[in-house]
């Protein structure tokens, strides 16, 4: 299956044509270029096409008239994207499958097109999951839930603070090897969540995870969910809960003659992450990287883990050449043609994939490091 979106006149977004979406996709580029833009259209795409599944699947198993409804101003208004969507703006997300057969959902003049029938060959069941920057709040956030009942934070922080939630539901040891910790996740009776900190080495006496530093307070719910989906996240219970419970509280259940046991779909989880390298290191950057990719590349055999990066890391990008030629067992590789590093810039998109004069794919970061340049001659400048 391959994923490909084509955006005009989105934002800073001018003319975004078939760009194809990878297992691992990064984006970089200036300030407000649109690197979350294009993130957050991939992110709503992918569920208006996880709708257009559902509806399939119903539809195949004899539930002529769909429960789920798909409100997409209220979607748009809720992402932010609103303000965004021009009578020019367009957007389309297409997906080719291995048999030629090619499904797409549009959005033309503020307006979503009529959802694809999906065929039962064709037919998956996905998670989408978006990393907010501001994920830093969850660690104070969690501890005061009932404080925080019905306040707001935004689209995007509340549903990093759900995917948190659910992947904090069991007591658990998660290992941050990126920066020598180990997160402890305890349920107190009676009492809020437990997040502790220690470090691997009893370098420092276990802290709060709310008292530890910017950087791992950023990091450890990152690591934390992407973990959680790559192994403990069950498919078959978000089925149930989406579908078959639905449909028994409409009292359909007994129409119902499933196309597919849900355990014969193709499982995936998509996860979209903001900013990754937020207040680490650069070692602790690439560190971060290497475990989310080798999560994401060895998760269990029941589903996929795809992932896509905003950064403004050169480090993280300069990275990647390793995960491109790393072959060691226990560390985290990539094919090339598993890998797509975008560039954006102009309203545009530049692919920073090439091949060396040996053949070999690298990252080419050339361009990246023009400030380094241009700090190194106004030093000599002034030092002459």
């Amino acid at each position: 299956m391959k994923e490909y979106i084509t955006i005009k006149g989105v934002g800073p977004l001018r003319d975004i044509n078939g760009l194809e979406i990878l297992p691992i996709t990064v984006l970089i580029g200036e300030s407000a270029i649109g690197k979350s833009t294009l993130m957050k259209l991939v992110s709503m795409m992918r569920y208006l096409y996880k709708m257009a599944n559902i509806r399939s699947y119903l539809k195949h198993s004899r539930i002529t008239s769909s429960p789920f409804r798909v409100r997409f101003d209220t979607m748009i208004k809720n992402t932010g994207l609103q303000s965004m969507l021009g009578a020019e703006s367009f957007i389309e997300y297409a997906v080719l499958m291995a048999n030629g057969h090619r499904y797409s959902v549009s959005v033309c003049n503020k307006r979503l097109g009529k959802l694809p029938i999906i065929d039962k060959e064709d037919l998956l069941f996905t998670k989408i999951s978006f990393i907010s920057e501001n994920r830093n709040v969850i660690p104070i956030w969690a501890e005061k839930a009932s404080v925080n009942a019905g306040a707001t934070l935004g689209f995007y922080f509340h549903e990093t603070n759900n995917d948190f939630t659910r992947a904090s539901e069991a007591d658990q040891v998660v290992s941050l090897d990126y920066v020598n910790l180990k997160l402890h996740i305890t349920h107190p009776k009676g009492k809020a969540v437990r997040y502790r900190v220690e470090h691997t080495g009893n370098a420092h006496a276990p802290i709060d995870l709310r008292e530890a530093s910017s950087g791992i307070q950023t990091s450890a719910p990152l690591a934390l969910i992407v973990k959680h989906f790559a192994h403990e996240y069950s498919f078959k219970d978000a089925f149930n809960r989406s579908v078959l419970s639905y449909l028994h509280e409409i009292e359909r259940l007994t129409k119902f003659k499933a196309v597919a046991e849900s355990s014969d779909l193709e499982n995936i989880v998509y996860v979209h992450v903001e900013e990754p390298e937020l207040s680490l290191f650069p070692d602790a950057q690439c560190k971060l990287v290497e475990e989310l990719v080798f999560a994401a590349t060895h998760a269990e055999a029941d589903r996929k883990v795809n992932m896509m990066f905003a950064t403004h890391s050169p480090y993280i990008l300069n990275y990647l050449n390793i995960v491109l030629n790393q072959t060691d067992t226990g560390r985290a590789s990539l094919d090339h043609d598993s890998l797509a590093v975008y560039r954006l810039f102009d309203g545009q998109a530049q692919s920073l994939l090439a091949q060396d004069e040996n053949g070999r794919w690298i990252v080419d970061t050339y361009d990246l490091t023009e400030m380094m340049n241009c700090i190194y001659n106004e030093y000599s400048r002034l030092v002459r």
